[in-house]
């Protein structure tokens, strides 16, 4: 992250996390603070390796991540990560996503992705297909990579559809929360909806489109099947982005439940900070960056 980007940060988040001066002690400053948690998150959630770097406590450094994560989540979400509301703002989204991705009347690709956890309580549950436990985490990414729905709160073993089906995104697309703004895409034929794009775990319905069963059965359905993968893969690429820059969501997290939603929270808004103030990812791998 750029000294630059760092500052604009730690102005949004300075107001919720700055401590008072004393006549006992002085706060750790602001900027401490939000470099302590990048790094922390960054690294890998590596609790003795970021105490070490910052030549700190283990215990401060939980206290530390525990403020700032929290302050982020609450504060920051209503500003990074939210649906387009509004008619213009759904018509910029859906004419950006065709310009780039080709794929006309669309403001989102959604899917899942799997957090490792450690789970207390109900570890059964936990377990996804592949075998180790996660939180099941579902997202809708727009055009730039960046998230603008995200719900955490699902065990490893819950399907994708049965989250989608209980998500706030699916009620808002089906009642009209977020405008239709139906055009016309072939000249006399009838005028189509927006919609979001989604892998064949998810339901056909008329704001969610998927490929037709075996990839299509004509060249026609075949190329609209092919359409619409390529587009797909913007999720993925998004969230390979996000993993990339925090390595904790690579590796099983020891945190109550509580904190655990807190953190991967915090994750997805800070990539969308990063994301809107163009700050790179390296070599999209899932290496991280060496930079805080």
């Amino acid at each position: 992250m750029s000294k630059q980007t760092f500052d604009v940060l730690c102005r949004e988040v300075g107001p919720y996390i700055a401590g008072k001066i004393t006549h006992l002690r002085t706060p750790i400053s602001v900027e401490k603070q939000i470099a302590v948690t990048l790094y922390y998150l960054s690294d890998g959630g590596r609790m003795r390796k970021t105490a070490n770097a910052f030549g700190i406590a283990q215990c401060t450094v939980s206290i530390i991540v525990k403020r700032v994560t929290r302050a982020i989540s609450i504060n920051l979400a209503g500003t990074y990560v939210k649906a387009p509301s509004t008619e213009e703002e759904v018509n910029t989204s859906t004419a950006n996503f065709f310009a780039r991705y080709g794929f006309p009347q669309c403001i989102s690709a959604v899917d899942g992705t799997h957090i490792p956890i450690k789970p207390k309580e109900d570890p059964t549950s936990y377990v996804n297909r592949k075998g180790y436990h996660s939180i099941n985490v579902q997202a809708c990414v727009d055009y730039r990579y960046c998230f603008f729905d995200v719900v955490i709160k699902w065990p490893g073993s819950v399907h994708d559809a049965r989250m989608f089906g209980n998500s706030a995104i699916n009620t808002k697309l089906r009642d009209g929360v977020i405008p239709p703004c139906k055009k016309s895409i072939v000249d006399g034929e009838q005028d189509v909806p927006i919609c979001i794009l989604g892998d064949p775990a998810y339901p056909l319905l008329p704001y969610l489109m998927k490929e037709f069963a075996k990839g299509g059965g004509t060249p026609q359905e075949q190329f609209f099947g092919y359409r619409l993968s390529s587009s797909r893969m913007v999720v993925e690429c998004a969230f390979g982005r996000l993993k990339a820059r925090f390595g904790i969501l690579r590796r099983p997290m020891d945190l109550s439940l509580d904190n655990i939603i807190t953190t991967i929270h915090a994750c997805f808004i800070l990539n969308n900070f990063c994301e809107i103030h163009n700050e790179t990812v390296g070599d999209g791998t899932y290496k991280g960056s060496s930079e805080v």
